[in-house]
C-alpha cells in the first residue's frame, strides 16, 4: 500500500510540476488530466450520473411496411410509407354439396370405366399390328397387283466358273464376281516356271533393301496382301510397333499358341533361312523377299517352333504356303510371331499400318 501511496504522490506532483513548467501550460477550459485509470473511470461515471434522462412514451407499429416501387428505383426521391395493415372481409361458406351416390356404388362404376376403357386400349393396339404386320401387297385390289412382281422366275440360274488371264472369276447371269485371293494363288505350272528362273540364280544377300533373286522377283508382282494368319479373323497384340522400354521395337507380337501355322504376306522368293541360329535373337526364323507394285518388300517371321521350318532360300512361295509354325525360340518371353517389315532402304516400317492401308481386313480386339 504504502508503494502504491508513494507512486500517486510522484505521479501528482510530476502532474504538478508540468502545468507550472513553462513548457507545459495549461489553458483555462480544456480537459483535466488525469493521473490514473480509475481517476478516468470516476469521472466518467460523474459525468454518466449528471447526464438528465427522460423516458419516452411507448408507441404501436403497424406489422405491414409498403414501399412505394418508385423508391425502389435509382436515384429516386420517394421515401418508403407505412400504411395500416388492411383487414380482409370474411367469406361466406361455400353452399353444402349435394348429395353423392354410395361408397359402394361409386366402386361399381370405377370398375365398369377401367374394364371398358382397358378393352378399348387392347382393341387399338391389336388393330395396329395386323395392320404393320401385313405386307403391301396384301392391301393392294386384286386389280391393282403387278403380275411382273407376282410371278416368280421357274428358270433355275445357273453359276459356271469363268477363267481368263489367271484370274478366277464367277459368272451368274450378267453379274461378274472377281475374287483376288483366287488370283493371286499360283498353279503348279506357273511356280514351277518361276522356280526354275531362281535355281538359275546366284543367290545375293538378304540385307541392304535389295531382292536376293532379282530376275524370279521380277517375276512376282503383285498387288494382293494378306495376315500370316489368314484363317484367324481377329488377331490379338501383345506388343506394337515402336519405342518401348528397352528400345527401338521393330515389329508387332502376335501371341498365339504353338504350332499355329504361319503363312508369307504375299508370294515372294525366301531370301534366308535360320534354324535356332539367327543373330538378332530370332531363333528359327525365316525371311521372304515381295515385290508390291514393283516395290521391294520383305517380310521376317522370327521366334519359329524348332523343326516347324518347311521353306528353304530360294524357294517360290504363293500365299498358300505354309513356312512354318508359331514357337518362342530365340529371345522370347512366350509363344509368339514377331512380324516385320523393311523397305528398299532396309528401314523397318509398322506392318498393321502398312496392311491396313492396303486395304486388308484387319480385326484386332
Amino acid at each position: 500500500m504504502r508503494e502504491r501511496e508513494r507512486a500517486a504522490a510522484k505521479i501528482a506532483q510530476t502532474a504538478a510540476e508540468a502545468r507550472a513548467s513553462a513548457r507545459a501550460t495549461v489553458a483555462e477550459g480544456s480537459p483535466p488530466i488525469y493521473t490514473s485509470r480509475r481517476a478516468i473511470r470516476e469521472a466518467a461515471t460523474r459525468t454518466a450520473r449528471a447526464i438528465p434522462v427522460r423516458l419516452a412514451e411507448p408507441t404501436r407499429a403497424s406489422s405491414h411496411i409498403v414501399v412505394d416501387a418508385a423508391a425502389l428505383g435509382n436515384g429516386g426521391e420517394h421515401v418508403p410509407t407505412i400504411r395500416a395493415a388492411r383487414v380482409s372481409p370474411l367469406r361466406p361458406a361455400p353452399p353444402a354439396s349435394p348429395t353423392r351416390p354410395s361408397d359402394t356404388a361409386t366402386r361399381r362404376l370405377r370398375r365398369i370405366a377401367r374394364k371398358t376403357t382397358a378393352g378399348a386400349a387392347l382393341l387399338f393396339i391389336g388393330s395396329l399390328v395386323v395392320v404393320t404386320s401385313l405386307p403391301a401387297q396384301a392391301m393392294q385390289l386384286p386389280a391393282e397387283s403387278d403380275p411382273a412382281v407376282a410371278q416368280i422366275e421357274p428358270d433355275v440360274q445357273a453359276l459356271d466358273p469363268v477363267t481368263a488371264e489367271a484370274t478366277t472369276l464367277f459368272a451368274r447371269d450378267e453379274i461378274v464376281v472377281n475374287d483376288p485371293l483366287e488370283a493371286a494363288l499360283m498353279s503348279p505350272e506357273e511356280r514351277a516356271a518361276v522356280q526354275v528362273v531362281a535355281d538359275r540364280e546366284r543367290g545375293g544377300t538378304y540385307y541392304g533393301g535389295s531382292p536376293a533373286f532379282p530376275n524370279a522377283w521380277s517375276m512376282l508382282e503383285t498387288d494382293y496382301v494378306q495376315t500370316p494368319f489368314p484363317q484367324i479373323s481377329q488377331l490379338p497384340i501383345s506388343s506394337g510397333f515402336g519405342y518401348r522400354p528397352g528400345g527401338m521395337h521393330g515389329g508387332t507380337d502376335i501371341p498365339l499358341p504353338p504350332g499355329q501355322e504361319i503363312r508369307p504376306i504375299a508370294n515372294g522368293v525366301v531370301s534366308a533361312v535360320w534354324q535356332g541360329n539367327n543373330p538378332g535373337g530370332g531363333g528359327y526364323a525365316v525371311f521372304v523377299d515381295h515385290n508390291i507394285n514393283g516395290q521391294f518388300v520383305q517380310s521376317w517371321y522370327p521366334h519359329m517352333q524348332a523343326g516347324s521350318i518347311r521353306v528353304e532360300v530360294g524357294q517360290v512361295v504363293d500365299v498358300s504356303t505354309v513356312v512354318g509354325q508359331v514357337g518362342s525360340t530365340g529371345r522370347s518371353t512366350g509363344p509368339h510371331l514377331h512380324l516385320e517389315l523393311k523397305n528398299s532402304d532396309y528401314v523397318s516400317f509398322d506392318p498393321l499400318l502398312w496392311l491396313q492401308t492396303r486395304e486388308t481386313r484387319l480385326e484386332i480386339p
